[in-house]
């Protein structure tokens, strides 16, 4: 009997830490969104009072990618990246982003390179999150360039991934590592893929 009650206490526990993970996973999801529909439209103003060449709007990728980071770093489960870069994707085709339904495929790519090269990594700490952070926030020209934007010069294209890639370090990764403190999340220093070392 008393065997019972621990197990049935353990998995309620274990219920109520997975419920909150998810809770917070879909909140960043949904603050990320909201966001995510400003920061675009000033990106598209930014291209448009630099010329109309895209690379300016690249300036503010990075903050796309922050709340990926979170959502990576507090939650820790695998593919947590993914997921919301999913929920974020969604929730922004319906709060009118500029670029409609084609957001949640932009989201989605960001999340699971994220999640990848943190996985190739095996470690979470302030280097590995600012690098896949930055290669995060570049995936999203790879998508326009194949889908969206018209054809740019070889120079126009490799400015938009150095722009992109920087913003994404410092925007996505680097902010996101300075925050974390602040909401009482330490940014991990040596977490592998087996768990976390003191």
């Amino acid at each position: 009997m008393e065997r019972g009650g621990t197990l049935e206490l353990l998995e309620s526990r274990y219920i109520h830490h997975t419920s909150v993970r998810f809770a917070t996973l879909a909140l960043l999801s949904a603050l990320g969104a909201v966001s995510s529909v400003f920061i675009g439209y000033a990106g598209r103003f930014l291209s448009v009072i630099s010329g109309g060449t895209p690379v300016a709007g690249q300036l503010l990728s990075g903050l796309h990618v922050f709340w990926l980071v979170l959502a990576a770093v507090i939650v820790k489960y695998g593919g947590s990246a993914t997921l919301a870069g999913v929920l974020k994707g969604l929730i922004e085709a319906l709060l009118f982003s500029h670029l409609g339904l084609f957001v949640l495929l932009l989201s989605l790519v960001e999340g699971l390179v994220l999640d990848a090269v943190l996985l190739l990594l095996r470690k979470k700490n302030s280097p590995s999150i600012c690098l896949a952070s930055g290669f995060s926030a570049a995936s999203n020209v790879v998508v326009l360039q194949f889908l969206l934007i018209p054809d740019w010069s070889a120079f126009v294209y490799g400015a938009m991934y150095l722009t992109s890639f920087f913003s994404g370090l410092i925007l996505g990764g680097f902010l996101a590592l300075k925050v974390l403190p602040r909401i009482g999340c330490l940014p991990p220093k040596t977490e592998t893929s087996k768990g976390i070392k003191q």
